[in-house]
């Protein structure tokens, strides 16, 4: 199928969307959890996860740590990013890295009208198919991790999981390196998801501190014995290919 039927292909999906959304939701019957904070307690594994990017700056250099360490993670990535830098995407996929949806631009979500959330999330979910990573079944985390009752009946409707997270790394604060390693090494537990950021909405964050704290946090979490896996490996989700496990060099 050509771009120009996926992107018409995506318009269809979106008024389609809207029309599920404003019916009356409910998940399918065994349905798992639509929304996550944390994985099983009972495995000593961790998700470290990513919002904002990519960017061509931070994210080659985390992806390297990762490499590094023989460690995985989810990089919820923003549209607009991923039409500017799709080799990022690629590369991040190609490494065994899963990608989630985080939006096209970042607004949040409990300020703007219902179809307009479907458009933010559904064209992100088309950029990704085009590059390989199907979005049916997927992981979700909303800007700002904020979200309400109707955006969690259009996941469920959908076939979507909205991730959060139970580790705030504060590295959206601007903190230092020793203060993000703090934040992460003195709360960390089986199953947390840990949130980082390897950008911002308006691409000024200064992420060099995320970098330096993930040059200490990861061999820490390694020799603590913690394996760090993508959120699908966490909560034993299958079926993706965008949730590889391991390289696919």
């Amino acid at each position: 199928m050509s771009r120009f039927n996926r992107l018409h292909f995506w318009v269809i999906l979106t008024f389609l969307g809207f029309i599920v959304a404003v019916g009356p939701p409910g998940p399918a019957a065994g349905a798992q959890p639509v929304d996550v904070w944390a994985g099983p307690t009972n495995e000593k594994a961790v998700a470290l996860t990513f919002d904002d990017g990519p960017s061509p700056v931070y994210t080659p250099q985390i992806m390297a740590l990762f490499k590094k360490y023989k460690a995985h993670g989810t990089f919820f990535v923003m549209g607009h990013r991923v039409e500017q830098h799709p080799g990022l995407v690629q590369a991040l996929i190609k490494a065994g890295h899963e990608v989630g949806n985080h939006s096209y631009s970042h607004p949040r979500f409990t300020k703007i009208a219902q179809l307009s959330r479907e458009q933010e999330l559904e064209r992100t979910a088309v950029d990704l198919d085009l590059l390989g990573c199907p979005q049916t079944g997927r992981l979700f985390r909303p800007p700002y991790s904020a979200y309400d009752d109707r955006l969690k009946a259009y996941l469920t409707n959908t076939r979507r999981c909205l991730v959060l997270w139970s580790i705030d790394s504060g590295d959206w604060q601007g903190l230092t390196a020793p203060a993000i390693i703090k934040n992460v090494l003195s709360r960390v537990r089986n199953g947390a998801i840990i949130i980082f950021h390897d950008n911002n909405e308006d691409t000024q964050a200064d992420r060099h501190p995320t970098v330096e704290a993930l040059r200490t946090i990861l061999p820490a979490l390694k020799a603590a014995g913690y394996r760090m896996v993508t959120v699908s490996e966490l909560l034993h989700r299958h079926g993706s290919s965008c949730q590889p496990g391991e390289s696919k060099d």
